[in-house]
């Protein structure tokens, strides 16, 4: 991943927690073989998302060498947007990282958290 492509992955994870209450990260992990989902839920518990106090945080982990990804939120999150807003979140990050542009992928599912953010935990 290039310099420029970390820069917009971290401008796109500014805005999505800008002037909410939510937490958002995003993990890469260097696996070719990996359950993302079940990936992603570890790395949200080592983060210590989980402790959030709103119960709003959201991560996406990315293992590119395994050619996989997952969009995890906290309860209180999946309580506002419900299993669609995920499946939407995902089959958009899905175009693009199967076009091979993994931080358009992370920057579309960090847009799609921020709009999701602002809408229901606007500070």
């Amino acid at each position: 991943m290039t310099a420029a492509e970390r820069a917009r992955i971290q401008d796109a994870m500014a805005r999505a927690e800008d002037g909410t209450s939510a937490r958002v990260a995003v993990r890469f992990v260097p696996d070719s073989t990996v359950d993302a989902l079940e990936r992603a839920k570890t790395e949200f518990e080592l983060a210590g998302m989980h402790g959030h106090p709103e119960r709003n945080a959201a991560l996406i982990l990315v293992a590119p060498n395994a050619r996989k990804f997952a969009l995890i939120g906290d309860r209180e999150l999946h309580a506002r947007v419900g299993d669609s807003f995920w499946n939407q979140a995902v089959e958009r990050m899905r175009v693009r990282f199967v076009a091979g542009d993994i931080a358009g992928a992370v920057v579309e599912g960090l847009d799609q958290l921020g709009i999701a953010l602002h809408e229901h935990f606007a500070r």
